[in-house]
């Protein structure tokens, strides 16, 4: 696992004011890919109204969270949704 290259997956309750977790969890991966403090808050913001969006429409309890670096680029996704940031 480096900045430049990892994946992590996290499960949340398919619960829009989860999307909060979500948020706070793109922005420590953004810092971690060493984004500036700008366009880490605008990645988290980005995720986070992704992840809103997608545990409303979510079936089942809970929804996946993935959040990878790979080929120059940040992406989460959360069920069928996606946001990417170049690195």
């Amino acid at each position: 696992m480096t900045p430049s290259a990892f994946t992590f997956k996290v499960s949340v309750p398919n619960d829009p004011r989860q999307a909060t977790v979500i948020g706070e969890l793109a922005k420590h991966a953004a810092a971690y890919a060493n984004l500036d403090a700008g366009a880490a808050e605008a990645f988290g913001e980005r995720a986070e109204a992704l992840a809103t969006k997608a545990l409303k429409a979510g079936k089942g309890t809970a929804t996946t969270a993935i959040f990878s670096a790979a080929n120059g680029k940040l992406t989460v996704t959360v069920g069928s949704e996606s946001a990417s940031q170049s690195l």
